[in-house]
C-alpha cells in the first residue's frame, strides 16, 4: 500500500469533478489543511458542522470531505463565542483537512444529480442541459422502472430519497407518474428548463412560496424533498472512493458520516 497525500486526493477529485465547473463565487476546494499532508482516514459528510468535526475526532479521521463549503462568507472576527468560528477553531486544533466539492459536484458527470438519479433507479437518463443551449444547467431526467399512482409514488420517493417529509405542489393530479426531472439543492429557478423537459414529476429542494405559485400552474407535480436529500451523496461517494483506492493500492480509507446535519425538525 502506498502512502497518500492530500494533494493526490485533490487531483483525483478534480479529475472527476473539475473545480472549473464551479459557479463564479462558489468556494469549492480546500478550506483547511496542507495539500502535502499524508492522509489515511477520510470522513465523508454533507456538511462541516460541530457534530461532524467531533465525529472526525472520535473516528480518528485526518480529513473531512464535504459537499457544502464550510466558509461560504468572509469571517470578520475570530470570536470563539460564535459557534461557527469555534467550529473552525476546533478543526484547526485537530489539524483536520477539510475539502469541499459543491457546484462543481452538482454539474459534473457522476456527481450529485447522478447520485440522486441512481437512488431513484431512473432509466434512460439524460442531462437537463439537453433542453438548453447552455451547458451550465444541472439536473437529470429519466424514467422510473414502472409508472406509479400518486400514493405509490409518494411512498417510493420517501423510501428511496430517505426522507420522511415531502412538500407537494400540483394543481391537477395525474393517474400515473413515471418521467422524473431532479435537481439537487435548490433548483426552482430552472422552471423554464423543466417546462421544456415535460416531466411528470419535478423534484428539488428549498422551493419558496412565490416559486410554489409558479409551479402550481405547471402541468407536472413538483416535489420539495428538502435540501437534505443531498445526504445520499455520502454513501454514494464513500463507496465509489473506497473501490477506487482499493484498485489503485492507496493506503486510504473513506468512512461515511453517521451523524445528521439536517437543521430542521418536523412535527
Amino acid at each position: 500500500m502506498k502512502a497518500t497525500k492530500l494533494v493526490d486526493l485533490i487531483k483525483l477529485l478534480d479529475h472527476w469533478y473539475p473545480l472549473s465547473l464551479a459557479e463564479d463565487g462558489d468556494p469549492s476546494g480546500l478550506h483547511f489543511g496542507d495539500p502535502q499532508h499524508v492522509i489515511q482516514k477520510v470522513l465523508v459528510a454533507l456538511d462541516m458542522r460541530p457534530q461532524t468535526v467531533e465525529e472526525a475526532r472520535k473516528r480518528q479521521a485526518d480529513t473531512l470531505l464535504v459537499h457544502h463549503p464550510p466558509i461560504y462568507r468572509p469571517i470578520k472576527r475570530f470570536d470563539y463565542n460564535d459557534p461557527q468560528v469555534n467550529m473552525y477553531r476546533q478543526a484547526i486544533q485537530l489539524d483536520l483537512n477539510v475539502f469541499a466539492m459543491h457546484t462543481n459536484y452538482d454539474f459534473a458527470a457522476g456527481g450529485m444529480n447522478d447520485c440522486l438519479a441512481q437512488a431513484l433507479s431512473l432509466q434512460n437518463i439524460c442531462d437537463l442541459h439537453a433542453f438548453e443551449d447552455s451547458q451550465s444547467v444541472p439536473g437529470r431526467i429519466g424514467l422510473l422502472p414502472n409508472p406509479l399512482n400518486r400514493s405509490a409514488l409518494i411512498d417510493y420517493l420517501k423510501i428511496n430519497l430517505e426522507c420522511s417529509n415531502l412538500t407537494l405542489i400540483e394543481k391537477k393530479p395525474k393517474k400515473a407518474y413515471q418521467k422524473i426531472a431532479i435537481i439537487g439543492g435548490a433548483g426552482a429557478s430552472m422552471i423554464k428548463t423543466i417546462d421544456k423537459a415535460q416531466p411528470d414529476i419535478f423534484i428539488t429542494g428549498d422551493i419558496d412560496y412565490h416559486a410554489g405559485h409558479d409551479l402550481y400552474e405547471r402541468p407536472y407535480l413538483s416535489v420539495d424533498a428538502g435540501h437534505y436529500i443531498e445526504h445520499l451523496f455520502i454513501k454514494y461517494e464513500t463507496n465509489k472512493l473506497n473501490q477506487y483506492v482499493k484498485t489503485e493500492g492507496w493506503n486510504l480509507e473513506f468512512m461515511a458520516s453517521q451523524v445528521s446535519t439536517d437543521p430542521f425538525e418536523y412535527v
